[in-house]
């Protein structure tokens, strides 16, 4: 078929773990009318130029998401880890298998594939239940490369905490989330070979769990990034109010945001 090359990338949503606005908070980012201060929890849509879509992470709202983007096939699916925020979404897949009557891969890392299963027991488990099944064909992610409609695509691990996330690399784009700080041997084989990246920064505060955004801006400077974007964030980052305090390559993700990848 060719190169998959350009890619477009959707940011399906944009928002840390509570999405934003934030339930029974009346804050002035809550309480916004601007719909880029509206934020679903984190995840996205991945569409090579022969029109074959991937989506990282399934949120709690991921069928709004599709049915906002129209999307009526995937190729696969992708996770980051299995915290509610990323992976809730995930027994909404059997819509695609109503509408093509296929399995859809889905790729996990190897150390949170357990974790899925039981958090989704029943989609697994042999049972004489009769209604509709999830059918998806899980595949671990190790630290080896591997593709998806002829991307190839590399993984990470990060620390997240008490636990691990994996980030993703397709060619010069890189998608990290949910982690607190990059190894300095990444840093060291990805700085200078970067053209965009989105990576999360939940608010202008340290977390014990999470890179915060002036992290994020650092990481980004380090690694060299020619234009990075922050996503997973907060009701304390105003999209417009805050732009400012970010160098002019760098900006706040929004739900919907749409970007070209080139190589």
């Amino acid at each position: 078929m060719g190169s998959p090359y350009p890619l477009t990338i959707t940011i399906l949503g944009c928002g840390t773990s509570t999405g934003v606005p934030v339930i029974g908070c009346l804050c002035p980012v809550c309480t916004s009318e601007n719909e880029k201060n509206k934020r679903n929890r984190s995840s996205l849509l991945i569409t090579t130029t022969h029109g074959d879509h991937i989506v990282i992470d399934t949120g709690p709202e991921f069928r709004l998401q599709m049915v906002r983007e129209r999307i009526c096939d995937l190729r696969g699916v992708i996770y980051t880890h299995t915290h509610a925020d990323h992976s809730r979404g995930f027994d909404d897949l059997r819509a695609f298998n109503f509408k093509k009557s296929k399995t859809i891969p889905c790729y996990v890392p190897v150390e949170h594939m357990q974790e899925l299963k039981e958090s989704f027991s029943y989609a697994f488990r042999e049972s004489d239940y009769l209604g509709s099944k999830l059918l998806v064909d899980l595949k671990p992610i190790t630290d080896k490369p591997f593709s998806i409609a002829d991307l190839e695509i590399d993984s990470i691990i990060l620390p997240h905490g008490h636990t691990t996330v994996r980030a993703y690399r397709i060619g010069q784009f890189v998608y990290a989330t949910d982690f607190k700080e990059f190894p300095l041997d990444v840093i060291k084989k990805w700085k200078g070979t970067i053209d965009i990246m989105i990576a999360s920064g939940v608010h202008f505060t340290e977390l014990p769990t999470h890179s915060s955004v002036q992290d994020t801006v650092k990481l980004f400077e380090v690694l060299g990034v020619r234009r990075g974007i922050i996503t997973h964030l907060s009701h304390c980052v105003d999209y417009v109010k805050n732009a400012s305090l970010l160098p002019s390559n760098y900006e706040f993700a929004y739900d919907g945001m749409k970007l070209q990848i080139d190589k």
